[in-house]
């Protein structure tokens, strides 16, 4: 009887804002825009996302200086791109925390050539009003790059195409 009211006090019980945060960051990990990235980060990459503690001596969350450390960016970088929406983060006071979901984004865009990091600062930069012109040359040009692929390849794309529908979806309802 008394496992059965621990049980229903535990069903009831809401988690503290600190662990919902965390949730919501491990949930990002199954987000097709975030599964997409793993592949293309080298072993020596995922080792410290899988187990953080071999390289900073403890686990999850990791601060700025600690993404710093295991990536190349740099503490101002890492802080940009956060701040940018480019690093899943979550706040405490004025420090930045981070999960396995925002060490794997920090690999990516330590990974990322310079012309790719222009893009995506591009991006970010560009007022609202002229993103629907950049998405439709955008769209335009992975139509016309699909059309051209080999289905293995087009078969990776789609996870991360399909990921956007939902996220699109949600922004028009606002």
């Amino acid at each position: 009887m008394a496992k059965t009211k621990q049980t229903a006090q535990l069903r009831e019980a809401t988690p503290s804002p600190e662990l919902q945060q965390r949730l919501a960051q491990a949930e990002l990990l199954r987000d097709p825009r975030i599964r997409s990235l793993w592949p293309h980060l080298e072993p020596r990459q995922q080792q410290p996302v899988l187990d953080p503690a071999t390289a900073v001596g403890h686990g999850y969350p990791l601060t700025s200086s600690e993404i710093a450390q295991l990536t190349s960016l740099t503490e101002r970088q890492v802080r940009y791109w956060s701040d940018n929406g480019l690093i899943p983060h979550r706040r405490k006071s004025r420090r930045r925390l981070f999960e396995a979901v925002g060490l794997i984004s920090a690999f990516s865009l330590a990974n990322a050539k310079q012309h790719e990091l222009q893009f995506y600062r591009g991006l970010m930069e560009e007022p609202i009003d002229r993103l629907p012109a950049k998405l439709g040359i955008l769209a335009n040009l992975l139509t016309s790059r699909l059309e051209e692929a080999e289905p293995e390849d087009v078969r990776a794309l789609t996870p991360s195409l399909d990921a956007l529908t939902p996220s699109l979806d949600a922004l028009a309802r606002h």
